[in-house]
């Protein structure tokens, strides 16, 4: 995403590149106040044009991630330069100050966006002072504007930024409830209800009762199993904002009773999806993992996690004994397909008797608008 918007920010600045050279070519376009001779500016021209180019290629070729930080002030520098230049900081050049306050906005953090800001505000009024030109009304207007613009840049993401965490956090919330109430509750209401029939069986049939009991030991296991996936779950969401480091970690948690080798493959980093999508991948993983353990009786599994054609793919694979399907149709596999395809995503299933099973979730990478992606937590 990151990338996406500097290659849309890129477009715009290139798309400026046949005015600035119809500006130069032809002085009779520059206006009445514009510079007859413009050689003082063709090494800042060079130099902008190398810079243009450098960052495009930085951006679309060898994508380099840490410079985006960099960049807005190196955009207010070099419009900077061009105003001390033209010993004019009443040129329309001036209007290019908004370029790097839209890419701080669409990149960088409410600090930074700040910083970008305070930066813009202070270049414009050197630019003014080093230029030593009387003070216009046109350069105050401009000044002006510089710092509402930054100011409202600043408290539109704000708001909106706030917002968008109460609806996510209001969503978690929710699905957290489903959880507990589909999961933990569920088993214990369960093991409530089998206990209660082995109470009454106690002395007309104890051989019914041991087996009874028997069972139940994997419902309290299955419960504890699944407190422990919660609370590992409100502990990543505080710990990690990317969506790569959770999986692991969620992984690694769910692997330390398994009775296979277990290979887990997870990207350095992965786009966000949605809590519900992020939370159906993990639920993926642990039921399949189960699966393999309980029915496969698999020796091998392997997770691995991948981004492809716009889309997070979560793919287990395993060595057991396989299965048809087509029977999957009233088991756990079944319930797990209505949960991905409620998350918006899709379920295939591969599996040959004998040669082991394949599963695969695809989720689409949302396309958030503005800077939300950055508030998605896990």
């Amino acid at each position: 995403m990151q990338q996406r918007l500097q290659v849309i920010i890129l477009a715009h600045v290139w798309a400026l590149v046949p005015v600035a050279v119809a500006w130069f070519a032809r002085p009779a376009w520059r206006g009445e106040y514009a510079p007859k001779d413009v050689s003082a500016l063709l090494p800042f021209a060079i130099i902008s044009a190398a810079y243009l180019i450098l960052r495009t290629w930085l951006t679309v070729i060898r994508w380099t991630p840490r410079l985006v930080v960099l960049y807005p002030y190196m955009d207010v520098g070099l419009v900077t330069a061009g105003l001390i230049v033209l010993r004019n900081p009443s040129d329309p050049l001036s209007i290019l100050y908004f370029i790097p306050l839209a890419s701080a906005v669409a990149s960088l953090s409410m600090g930074q966006i700040t910083a970008v800001g305070a930066a813009t505000v202070i270049a414009y009024l050197a630019a003014i002072i080093v230029s030593s030109v009387p003070w216009t009304i046109g350069m105050l207007y401009r000044l002006i504007m510089l710092a509402l613009m930054s100011s409202l840049y600043w408290l539109i993401i704000k708001i909106v930024s706030t917002y968008a965490r109460a609806a996510e956090r209001a969503e978690y919330r929710a699905e957290l409830s489903r959880e507990i109430h589909d999961g933990v509750q569920h088993l214990l209401v369960t093991l409530g209800t089998r206990l209660e029939l082995a109470r009454r069986l106690v002395h007309e049939a104890p051989g019914r009762v041991e087996q009874i009991l028997a069972e139940e030991r994997e419902t309290t296991r299955r419960a504890s199993d699944e407190i422990r996936y919660l609370v590992r779950r409100l502990r990543i969401a505080a710990q990690h904002s990317d969506l790569a480091p959770a999986l692991r970690m969620q992984i690694a948690a769910m692997s330390d009773r398994w009775p296979f080798a277990l290979d887990v493959k997870v990207p350095t980093t992965l786009p966000r999806l949605t809590p519900k999508a992020e939370h159906a991948v993990l639920r993926v993983i642990q039921e399949c993992l189960t699966n393999a353990a309980k029915h496969a009786r698999a020796t091998k599994v392997e997770v691995k996690i991948s981004t492809t054609n716009g889309q997070i793919q979560c793919a287990v694979v395993d060595d057991g004994t396989g299965f048809d399907p087509s029977t999957v149709e009233g088991t756990g596999l079944a319930g797990l397909r209505e949960r991905v395809q409620s998350a918006g995503g899709t379920l295939e299933i591969s599996s040959t008797s004998g040669r082991g099973a394949t599963i695969l979730a695809a989720f689409p990478i949302a396309k958030p608008t503005f800077v939300l992606w950055r508030k998605l937590e896990f």
